[in-house]
């Protein structure tokens, strides 16, 4: 009687564990000074030990413009962002926020919509609230939900 519970608490631990919709181990909020403890200044090399709870993987981009380092980072085998270094692979460049788990500081995150009652600025490199020029969005435009979250120091 005691194995069918045993066997059904591992599969749902096991499966919950890769679930995209589970919890992250603290809020990540993207904001205008960076990612959670993620800052403009930091150097690329620290990213691992300012987020704990999180695995990373560092790629490399060779394009003929420059190099370019970008660490994934993930939870299980889900990417949250993509944080890309500056020519130098030393600093950040952008971080790319490409889950629904990390928002910004108005709690909208992908696949949400931006709020209507704040000021908001669009050009031809998306959107922002005028307040917090580094966070941009890319937004569909049939139904206007946030695609892609963009945070880029100015």
């Amino acid at each position: 009687m005691l194995r069918p519970f045993i066997a059904v608490c591992l599969l749902f631990f096991m499966y919950g564990c890769q679930s995209p919709e589970r919890n992250l181990p603290y809020p990540l909020t993207v904001t205008e000074d960076g990612l959670g403890a993620i800052h403009a200044d930091t150097p690329m090399d620290l990213i691992q030990s300012k987020l704990s709870g999180f695995s990373f993987e560092k790629l490399s981009r060779i394009t003929p413009e420059h190099p370019e380092i970008i660490v994934q980072l993930k939870r299980g085998s889900n990417v949250l962002a993509q944080i890309v270094s500056d020519r130098s692979g030393k600093k950040i460049s952008a971080i790319v926020i490409v889950s629904p788990l990390i928002t910004n500081r108005h709690n909208e995150g992908i696949t949400g919509q931006l709020r209507s009652n704040i000021p908001l600025t669009c050009d031809e490199n998306g959107c922002f609230y005028t307040d917090e020029p580094s966070v941009r969005y890319r937004l569909d435009p049939s139904d206007k939900t946030i695609r892609e979250i963009t945070y880029q120091k100015l």
